[in-house]
């Protein structure tokens, strides 16, 4: 097991990201770096909004509907959450750090145990977005009984 001490928290969700650690004098966890995603996001929802899909008539009905489903602003989210496991990664080997422990929602968990498999140990894994939490309630959740990888 990873000691808190030696172990990056990577708190994230689709498009912000913290990197925070422990400092033992007194115990408390602290952002020593944040990583702004939602701006490129906002630009993509709004020009997606601006081009809406195309429309086709129905063969049965003079109804009319939207063609195609795709979502692009899943892509954007998982090449994010991309950037943010290679920077976490990079900490880890200049910090010589022993581990990650990941705070996301659920979905993103697996694309960044993905992306950092080899690079950087996985020490634990928190399925909830904390990334508008003050650093002064994170000892609630980053507690390392808590950990589950």
């Amino acid at each position: 097991m990873v000691s808190p001490g030696k172990a990056l928290f990577l708190i994230t969700d689709g498009g912000r990201a913290r990197l925070v650690e422990r400092r033992n004098d007194p115990p408390r966890y602290v952002t020593f770096e944040e990583i702004d995603g939602a701006a490129r996001l906002k630009t993509l929802r709004e020009e997606l909004r601006a081009s809406p899909p195309a429309r086709s008539f129905s063969s049965t009905t003079p109804a009319r509907a939207a063609v195609g489903r795709e979502d692009y602003v899943r892509p954007a989210k998982e090449a994010f959450i991309g950037e943010v496991a290679d920077r976490a990664a990079e900490v880890c080997r200049l910090r010589g750090l022993e581990g990650v422990v990941i705070a996301a929602p659920a979905r993103l968990i697996g694309p960044l145990r993905a992306r950092l498999e080899g690079r950087a140990r996985l020490a634990g894994a928190i399925r909830k977005d904390l990334t508008k939490a003050p650093d002064s309630t994170l000892g609630a959740w980053l507690d390392e009984t808590r950990f589950n990888p």
